[in-house]
This record gives structure tokens, C-alpha cells and sequence, in this order.
């Protein structure tokens, strides 16, 4: 997540993505690749103060077991390499995930919440292998599944490319850029924080 420094002392993190129910099975899929839970010792110091300083300071109580903040991280925070947990689940610069020849009819009741989903499909060969009577009857569309996560993955994504953007531009501008210039989806470490 990124963070912005507010004056000189204090630091705020900003989510990249945000949702409650809908993100249960991402949230699943990604903490299988996690790295590794709670706060870890190489952290930037400017994320690392974005949680608490003391770690070891009473965060709650859970009938007659205290938790620290160190435990309630472990429990809440963990992290994943950007290349491996998210970019395979998208296609860059492609927010739907389908996208080919559909029934007209089948996209007005798809359109209005009739049905969830196509009964067929064609792609642009199928397509042109039929009838100019046939080709009619089917219009272009792209889509998302109802249920599917892609859309999830890509919003995602696509915030944290632009956000890699955004820093080697700075960094190019600030410091000369030769560090960070070519910033690659595998250097990006993302953090996932369950409130």
C-alpha cells in the first residue's frame, strides 16, 4: 500500500483495494503465496510507521490472553510478491476478462440482471465462419464474470502499476532515477492488511 507523509511527522497508508465479502476468496488465494505474516524487520521505516511503534504493547484482550500488537499484526497483516499472487490472474491493459460474439437477446437479459451469465460464446473465428444471417443474431461484448474475481485482480493491478509508475517518475526526478528505473512486477512487494 502506499503511504504519504502529512508534514514532517505524521505517516498514512492508503489502500490499494477495498471490499468486504466479495474479496473473501481472493483474500484466500492470495494468502497462499504470502511470505510471510505481521511486520517484518526490513520494512521501509516510512510504512513501518504507519502501525505501532511498541509492538509488544497490549492491543486487546481475548478472555483472559493479551494480545500484542506483534500478535494481532501476525494475525491481520501479511505479504505477497506482486508478480507471483496477481499479475498471472490478469491480462495488462485488459479489464474484462471475455470478451467475443454473444446473442443479442442473451445480452439485453444479461444487461438488465435476467441471467448471470452467456449460454455460448464465439470467438472472432467462430464468428466469421458463419451466415451473415447467423452473424445477425450475435453482437461484440466483453465481460466479467458475475461471481469472478478478474475484475478484483485487475483493479488491483492496475493501481499498483500505476502507483510503480508514479515512483520511478519521482525517483527519475529526484534522485536520478538509475536505481529504480525499470521497477519490475517481481520487486514490488505487496501488503495485505485484514481488518
Amino acid at each position: 500500500c502506499p503511504y504519504f507523509r502529512i508534514g514532517r511527522e505524521k505517516t498514512k497508508a492508503h489502500d490499494i483495494f477495498w471490499a468486504q465479502s466479495r474479496f473473501y476468496d481472493v483474500n484466500n488465494d492470495l494468502e497462499a503465496y504470502a511470505l510471510g505474516h505481521g511486520i517484518p524487520d526490513d520494512m521501509s521505516d516510512g510504512l513501518r510507521e504507519c502501525f505501532r511503534e511498541n509492538l509488544q504493547e497490549e492491543a486487546e484482550h481475548r478472555g483472559n490472553h493479551v494480545i500484542t500488537w506483534a500478535e494481532y499484526y501476525r494475525s491481520t497483516v501479511y505479504w505477497v510478491n506482486f508478480a507471483q499472487a496477481v499479475v498471472p490472474r490478469v491480462k495488462k491493459d485488459r479489464p474484462y476478462k471475455y470478451e467475443g460474439y454473444v446473442l443479442k437477446n442473451e445480452l439485453a437479459a444479461y444487461e438488465v440482471n435476467e441471467q448471470d451469465d452467456f449460454s455460448e460464446w464465439l470467438t472472432q473465428d467462430e464468428y466469421d465462419a458463419l451466415t451473415e444471417k447467423r452473424k445477425r443474431q450475435y453482437i461484440f461484448h466483453r465481460w466479467n464474470d458475475s461471481w469472478g474475481d478478474y475484475e478484483i485482480y485487475q483493479a488491483i493491478a492496475e493501481r499498483v502499476w500505476v502507483l510503480a509508475g508514479l515512483f520511478a517518475d519521482a525517483c527519475a526526478d529526484d534522485i536520478g532515477g538509475s536505481l529504480y528505473n525499470g521497477i519490475t512486477d517481481s520487486q514490488i512487494r505487496m501488503y495485505v492488511y485484514r481488518c
